[in-house]
Protein backbone atom coordinates (compact mmCIF):
# COMPACT_ATOMS: atom_id res chain seq x y z
CA UNK A 1 0.00 0.00 0.00
CA UNK A 2 3.01 2.42 -0.46
CA UNK A 3 5.14 3.15 -3.15
CA UNK A 4 7.83 5.65 -3.86
CA UNK A 5 7.76 8.58 -7.02
CA UNK A 6 10.41 9.49 -8.49
CA UNK A 7 10.76 12.33 -10.17
CA UNK A 8 13.53 13.04 -13.43
CA UNK A 9 12.66 15.66 -15.18
CA UNK A 10 9.62 18.32 -16.58
CA UNK A 11 9.35 19.43 -20.10
CA UNK A 12 5.91 21.58 -19.67
CA UNK A 13 5.50 25.25 -20.36
CA UNK A 14 3.80 26.97 -17.20
CA UNK A 15 6.21 26.86 -13.93
CA UNK A 16 4.09 28.31 -11.71
CA UNK A 17 1.06 26.88 -12.59
CA UNK A 18 2.41 23.35 -12.47
CA UNK A 19 4.57 24.01 -9.12
CA UNK A 20 0.90 25.17 -7.58
CA UNK A 21 -0.83 21.84 -9.01
CA UNK A 22 2.11 20.07 -7.51
CA UNK A 23 2.24 21.18 -4.31
CA UNK A 24 -1.66 20.45 -4.47
CA UNK A 25 -1.33 17.03 -4.92
CA UNK A 26 1.02 16.06 -2.73
CA UNK A 27 -0.16 18.11 0.18
CA UNK A 28 2.91 19.99 0.04
CA UNK A 29 4.03 23.73 1.44
CA UNK A 30 5.00 25.98 -1.38
CA UNK A 31 8.38 26.06 -0.55
CA UNK A 32 9.06 22.79 -0.28
CA UNK A 33 7.28 22.12 -4.14
CA UNK A 34 9.52 25.45 -5.49
CA UNK A 35 12.31 23.07 -4.08
CA UNK A 36 11.40 20.01 -5.88
CA UNK A 37 10.32 22.10 -8.90
CA UNK A 38 13.66 23.45 -9.30
CA UNK A 39 15.43 20.43 -9.04
CA UNK A 40 13.96 18.42 -11.14
CA UNK A 41 13.95 21.27 -13.98
CA UNK A 42 17.99 21.37 -13.36
CA UNK A 43 17.57 17.56 -14.36
CA UNK A 44 18.33 16.09 -10.73
CA UNK A 45 16.15 13.08 -9.49
CA UNK A 46 13.61 13.61 -6.66
CA UNK A 47 11.74 10.76 -4.76
CA UNK A 48 9.94 10.04 -1.94
CA UNK A 49 7.28 7.66 -0.47
CA UNK A 50 3.34 8.16 -0.83
CA UNK A 51 1.03 5.73 1.21
CA UNK A 52 -1.41 4.84 -1.23
CA UNK A 53 -2.61 1.87 -3.89
CA UNK A 54 -0.78 1.07 -6.49
CA UNK A 55 -3.93 1.70 -8.79
CA UNK A 56 -4.42 5.39 -7.19
CA UNK A 57 -0.44 5.86 -7.79
CA UNK A 58 -0.59 4.96 -11.31
CA UNK A 59 -3.58 7.65 -11.94
CA UNK A 60 -1.47 10.31 -10.18
CA UNK A 61 1.24 9.51 -11.95
CA UNK A 62 -0.85 9.64 -15.29
CA UNK A 63 -1.95 13.36 -13.94
CA UNK A 64 1.57 14.59 -13.65
CA UNK A 65 2.85 13.14 -16.95
CA UNK A 66 -0.12 15.40 -18.75
CA UNK A 67 1.63 18.24 -16.71
CA UNK A 68 5.28 17.81 -18.35
CA UNK A 69 6.60 15.18 -15.39
CA UNK A 70 8.76 12.72 -16.51
CA UNK A 71 8.24 10.14 -13.53
CA UNK A 72 8.42 6.61 -12.27
CA UNK A 73 7.04 4.42 -9.79
CA UNK A 74 9.26 2.06 -7.66
CA UNK A 75 7.31 -0.53 -5.22
CA UNK A 76 8.24 0.13 -1.61
CA UNK A 77 9.55 -3.64 -1.42
CA UNK A 78 12.26 -3.38 -4.50
CA UNK A 79 13.08 0.26 -3.12
CA UNK A 80 16.95 1.19 -2.90
CA UNK A 81 18.30 2.44 0.41
CA UNK A 82 18.22 5.91 1.07
CA UNK A 83 21.71 7.64 -0.37
CA UNK A 84 23.21 10.77 -1.51
CA UNK A 85 21.60 10.57 -4.60
CA UNK A 86 18.37 10.31 -3.60
CA UNK A 87 16.34 13.20 -1.85
CA UNK A 88 13.66 11.32 0.09
CA UNK A 89 11.90 14.81 0.87
CA UNK A 90 8.77 12.91 2.98
CA UNK A 91 8.91 9.30 4.02
CA UNK A 92 5.48 8.61 5.80
CA UNK A 93 4.00 5.44 6.99
CA UNK A 94 2.42 2.42 5.12
CA UNK A 95 -1.21 2.11 5.27
CA UNK A 96 -2.11 -1.45 7.02
CA UNK A 97 -3.39 -3.94 4.44
CA UNK A 98 -7.07 -4.45 4.70
CA UNK A 99 -9.70 -5.78 2.57
CA UNK A 100 -11.47 -2.23 2.62
CA UNK A 101 -9.83 0.93 4.75
CA UNK A 102 -13.23 3.72 4.82
CA UNK A 103 -9.61 5.98 5.19
CA UNK A 104 -8.54 5.37 1.93
CA UNK A 105 -11.75 6.19 0.33
CA UNK A 106 -11.58 9.95 1.92
CA UNK A 107 -7.87 10.22 0.49
CA UNK A 108 -8.86 8.98 -3.10
CA UNK A 109 -11.76 12.20 -2.59
CA UNK A 110 -9.07 14.76 -1.49
CA UNK A 111 -6.76 13.48 -3.89
CA UNK A 112 -9.59 13.79 -6.94
CA UNK A 113 -9.92 17.22 -5.48
CA UNK A 114 -6.00 17.89 -5.88
CA UNK A 115 -5.73 16.49 -8.97
CA UNK A 116 -8.96 18.68 -10.37
CA UNK A 117 -8.76 21.80 -8.38
CA UNK A 118 -11.56 21.61 -7.54
CA UNK A 119 -13.32 24.12 -4.77
CA UNK A 120 -15.58 22.03 -3.39
CA UNK A 121 -15.54 17.67 -4.09
CA UNK A 122 -18.44 15.98 -2.37
CA UNK A 123 -19.15 11.94 -2.44
CA UNK A 124 -22.59 10.95 -1.31
CA UNK A 125 -23.43 8.00 -0.99
CA UNK A 126 -26.74 5.64 -1.13
CA UNK A 127 -28.47 5.35 2.49
CA UNK A 128 -28.97 2.13 3.80
CA UNK A 129 -32.82 2.90 3.21
CA UNK A 130 -31.56 3.08 -0.40
CA UNK A 131 -34.40 6.17 -0.54
CA UNK A 132 -31.53 8.78 -0.47
CA UNK A 133 -28.19 9.69 -0.68
CA UNK A 134 -26.12 11.05 2.57
CA UNK A 135 -22.87 12.50 2.14
CA UNK A 136 -19.78 10.35 2.76
CA UNK A 137 -16.41 12.54 2.81
CA UNK A 138 -16.08 16.12 1.15
CA UNK A 139 -13.30 18.61 1.36
CA UNK A 140 -14.67 22.52 0.58
CA UNK A 141 -13.52 26.16 0.25
CA UNK A 142 -16.40 27.47 0.89
CA UNK A 143 -17.70 28.66 4.67
CA UNK A 144 -21.89 27.93 3.03
CA UNK A 145 -21.05 24.11 2.77
CA UNK A 146 -24.17 22.02 3.97
CA UNK A 147 -22.97 18.82 5.23
CA UNK A 148 -26.09 17.56 6.86
CA UNK A 149 -28.11 17.44 3.43
CA UNK A 150 -29.73 14.35 2.17
CA UNK A 151 -30.58 13.92 -1.58
CA UNK A 152 -34.03 12.18 -2.76
CA UNK A 153 -33.25 10.34 -6.36
CA UNK A 154 -34.64 12.94 -8.85
CA UNK A 155 -34.46 16.04 -6.52
CA UNK A 156 -31.79 18.57 -6.86
CA UNK A 157 -28.49 17.84 -9.38
CA UNK A 158 -27.61 15.27 -7.10
CA UNK A 159 -30.67 13.50 -6.71
CA UNK A 160 -30.95 13.85 -11.10
CA UNK A 161 -27.53 12.22 -11.23
CA UNK A 162 -28.56 9.39 -9.29
CA UNK A 163 -31.63 8.90 -10.93
CA UNK A 164 -30.35 9.23 -14.66
CA UNK A 165 -27.34 7.11 -13.86
CA UNK A 166 -25.50 9.94 -16.44
CA UNK A 167 -22.35 12.00 -16.01
CA UNK A 168 -23.49 16.43 -16.05
CA UNK A 169 -20.96 18.55 -16.95
CA UNK A 170 -21.86 22.35 -16.79
CA UNK A 171 -18.88 24.29 -18.14
CA UNK A 172 -20.08 27.83 -17.90
CA UNK A 173 -22.11 27.79 -14.61
CA UNK A 174 -22.86 31.68 -14.69
CA UNK A 175 -24.60 31.51 -17.76
CA UNK A 176 -26.67 28.63 -16.52
CA UNK A 177 -26.83 29.01 -12.65
CA UNK A 178 -28.46 25.95 -11.60
CA UNK A 179 -29.16 26.03 -7.86
CA UNK A 180 -26.79 24.13 -5.72
CA UNK A 181 -28.82 22.79 -2.80
CA UNK A 182 -25.54 22.11 -0.04
CA UNK A 183 -24.54 25.80 -0.54
CA UNK A 184 -26.39 28.18 1.65
CA UNK A 185 -25.45 30.71 -0.08
CA UNK A 186 -24.98 31.32 -4.28
CA UNK A 187 -21.00 30.67 -5.16
CA UNK A 188 -19.68 32.19 -8.28
CA UNK A 189 -18.50 28.74 -9.54
CA UNK A 190 -17.17 28.50 -12.81
CA UNK A 191 -17.83 24.74 -13.62
CA UNK A 192 -18.96 21.89 -12.36
CA UNK A 193 -19.19 18.22 -13.08
CA UNK A 194 -21.42 15.52 -11.56
CA UNK A 195 -20.67 11.99 -11.81
CA UNK A 196 -22.97 8.57 -10.96
CA UNK A 197 -20.44 6.06 -8.66
CA UNK A 198 -21.60 3.33 -10.02
CA UNK A 199 -20.24 -0.77 -9.56
CA UNK A 200 -22.29 -3.34 -10.92
CA UNK A 201 -25.19 -1.24 -9.77
CA UNK A 202 -25.41 2.67 -8.41
CA UNK A 203 -23.48 2.71 -5.21
CA UNK A 204 -23.03 7.19 -4.84
CA UNK A 205 -22.10 10.38 -6.63
CA UNK A 206 -19.36 12.20 -7.04
CA UNK A 207 -20.39 16.68 -7.19
CA UNK A 208 -16.47 17.96 -8.18
CA UNK A 209 -16.73 21.95 -8.94
CA UNK A 210 -14.18 24.55 -9.68
CA UNK A 211 -13.86 28.83 -9.27
CA UNK A 212 -10.78 28.63 -11.50
CA UNK A 213 -11.66 26.99 -14.38
CA UNK A 214 -14.36 26.42 -17.24
CA UNK A 215 -14.98 23.05 -18.15
CA UNK A 216 -12.74 19.59 -17.46
CA UNK A 217 -10.41 18.89 -20.32
CA UNK A 218 -11.38 15.30 -21.63
CA UNK A 219 -7.50 13.84 -20.42
CA UNK A 220 -8.72 15.50 -16.94
CA UNK A 221 -11.98 13.38 -17.25
CA UNK A 222 -10.20 10.27 -17.94
CA UNK A 223 -8.08 10.22 -14.98
CA UNK A 224 -11.24 11.67 -12.94
CA UNK A 225 -12.99 8.30 -14.27
CA UNK A 226 -10.65 6.30 -13.12
CA UNK A 227 -10.64 7.54 -9.41
CA UNK A 228 -14.58 7.38 -9.61
CA UNK A 229 -14.22 3.46 -10.46
CA UNK A 230 -12.14 2.99 -7.08
CA UNK A 231 -14.29 4.96 -5.37
CA UNK A 232 -17.45 2.73 -6.72
CA UNK A 233 -15.64 -0.33 -5.56
CA UNK A 234 -14.51 1.36 -1.71
CA UNK A 235 -18.82 1.71 -1.29
CA UNK A 236 -19.36 -1.31 -2.67
CA UNK A 237 -17.66 -2.97 0.08
CA UNK A 238 -18.53 -0.30 2.74
CA UNK A 239 -22.58 -1.47 1.93
CA UNK A 240 -21.29 -5.41 2.50
CA UNK A 241 -19.38 -4.87 5.68
CA UNK A 242 -21.17 -1.66 6.85
CA UNK A 243 -19.30 0.89 9.32
CA UNK A 244 -20.29 1.16 12.72
CA UNK A 245 -20.97 4.85 11.82
CA UNK A 246 -22.78 3.81 8.82
CA UNK A 247 -25.98 7.01 8.32
CA UNK A 248 -29.48 5.40 7.79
Amino acid sequence: MSCYIKFNGWAGEDVRETTARFAKIFKMGSGKANRAMRRIIRNGDWQFQWPVSDEQAKLARSYCRWLGFDLKLIPTKHSPQPNNKINAVSTYPAIPTAKFSPELLNQLVELTGNISNAFTIALYKINLSGKTLGLRHHISLSTNFNPEIKFGFGKGLIGMAAENKQLLIEENYASNPSTIDFYKTKENLKSYLITPVIHKKLEGVLFVDSKESYGFPVKQQKILSGLVNQMAWHLNQERIFPLTNNFK
